[in-house]
């Protein structure tokens, strides 16, 4: 037990999407012009059966193990685990771990990866290569080594390869891609597939090992090989030029500051990318920093071309006020109860923003934090600039309970079955106690009162038509322990 306490995680510095030999699709491109040309193909590992050998070690709460016939690479066990619709298994937990731990012998290390459906990153289909995380489930778990092993934290680099074991022999440790092990697969088939004669039927329609394709934009290719009854299916993703700039509000004291970004899937020595922020220009740069001494208006500019396809990708123009950063006077607000207010600062661009006051901010860095409003709070900030130049801005939030509830200026008891009632509405986020509803006459004379669970007013005074006229209303509430009282003028119309 001492020593498979000391099993434990190692992660495989590969991804899995730079994985040419785990993948049933192989493409000359993954990234080319619009209506270019690649060749798509199955994995000649995926068709041949001398490639391809795994044996039953066990079944386990319905899922059945296999381990590979030979010590194997990382990249040629995850393709055996695609081939039988499976993953290759990782002790997630004591009991798991032992189980797999006592089917391999002598000791021999295996390798592993979890992927799980119900992750935020999972997308398959269209995409096989996602929603890749630790089984553990703890972000800050740290694993336990063995003296002299590497040491790396699961919050690092969640959804890569996984090694279990790396005892005995160092050369099992720092994998670099030749160093071959045994692999598990865990699968929800009893069945071992034979890869003779496979039929292979591409998403176009085509059935031979290899196509091309011409993407208009980026997007999957799915081929799925049968292999007898068992098929499997994975994809692709060819890729064509994609690019987006980002412009940040401009401003500081002065001079000001400007830096606008690139986020591109294209090769940047591919690009042509011309940058202008009023007189000034900038080339080839994908994060420039602009500063201008100037105040008023101005506009900053993108051209970017695509010099490998011959095409524009990109043309953005926005016009920008530049004016020195302002301390701003206290603004004060009602919010609601339990209501989720987002703070917007006045002085907004390329700035550091420290909140002084943390308590219930969504984050005390950035601009516009959100907080749950449960009491009077006042939050200040502090923004500053690369260049010394700062400003502070307060915000006062004070709860309105009354702001939860809904009251009409006008009613009209002419039974006609439209509003012949004054009655309130509770909007949502209202959790507390209606206790009671009081209604007076001008000469503030008490005519009705409901301390029953259905406050509503009729228009009587205690069975008498009360006339046309101008009334007052008391609603009495609860709400923490608290009370609050909402009052205000309602006009009976007859």
């Amino acid at each position: 037990m001492e020593i498979l306490k000391k099993i434990n995680f190692f992660v495989f510095f590969y991804l899995l999407s730079t994985c040419s030999f785990c993948q049933l699709i192989i493409a000359s491109k993954t990234l080319v012009c619009p209506n270019g040309p690649t060749v798509l193909k199955i994995n000649d590992n995926a068709l041949q059966q001398d490639k391809f050998c795994v044996t039953k070690i066990g079944e386990r709460f319905g899922l059945h193990y296999f381990k590979t016939c030979n010590q194997v690479t990382v990249d040629e066990a995850i393709l055996m685990a695609k081939i039988m619709n499976g993953f290759l298994a990782t002790g997630n937990d004591e009991s798991k771990n032992d189980y797999l731990f006592n089917r391999l012998p002598n000791d021999i290390h295996w390798i592993g990866y979890y992927q799980n459906p119900k992750s935020k990153s999972f997308k398959d289909p269209p995409d096989p290569n996602s929603g890749f995380e630790w089984m553990s489930k703890e972000s800050l778990t740290k694993p336990f080594w063995v003296d002299g092993e590497p040491n790396n934290f699961e919050d690092v680099s969640p959804g890569r390869y996984v090694i279990q074991g790396c005892r005995r022999d160092p050369r099992w440790c720092d994998e670099n891609g030749d160093k071959k092990y045994v692999g598990l697969i865990e699968s929800k088939s009893a069945n071992i597939p034979v890869l003779n004669a496979p039929r292979i039927v591409w998403e176009t329609g085509e059935t031979t090992q290899s196509i091309i394709v011409r993407p208009l934009k980026s997007r999957y290719y799915s081929v799925t090989i049968f292999y007898n009854s068992r098929s499997v299916t994975d994809s692709i993703l060819i890729e064509t030029p994609e690019i987006n700039a980002q412009f940040s509000k401009p401003g500081g004291c002065n001079p000001y500051k400007w830096k606008p970004e690139i986020i591109t899937n294209a090769p940047i020595n591919s690009l042509d990318i011309t940058w202008s922020f009023g007189d000034s220009l900038k080339n080839g740069m994908i994060t420039p920093e602009f500063l201008t001494k100037s105040e008023g208006f101005i506009t900053g500019k993108v051209k970017v071309n695509s010099n490998q396809c011959g095409l524009l990708l990109l043309e953005k123009t926005e016009r920008f006020e530049l004016f020195p950063m302002k301390t701003q006077k206290l603004i004060s607000k009602e919010v609601r109860l339990n209501q989720e207010v987002q703070i917007k600062p006045f002085n907004e661009g390329p700035f550091t923003y420290s909140w002084s006051q943390e308590k219930g901010l969504s984050d005390p860095k950035v601009f516009n934090p959100f907080f749950n409003a449960q009491e009077n709070i006042i939050y200040k900030v502090n923004i500053s600039d690369d260049f010394g130049c700062s400003v502070t801005e307060e915000f006062e939030f004070t709860i309105d309970p009354n702001l939860l509830i809904f009251v009409p200026e006008i009613f009209t008891p002419n039974n006609d079955g439209k509003n012949d009632f004054f009655e309130f509405k509770l909007i949502d986020g209202f959790y507390g106690k209606i206790l009671s509803l009081e209604i007076y006459n001008k000469w503030g004379e008490l005519i009705f009162q409901s301390i029953l669970d259905n406050f509503k007013w009729d228009g009587f005074k205690s069975g008498k038509v009360l006339p046309t006229d101008q009334y007052s209303y008391k609603i009495s509430y609860e709400i923490l322990n608290k009370k609050y009282s909402k009052m205000g003028n309602v006009f009976l119309l007859r």
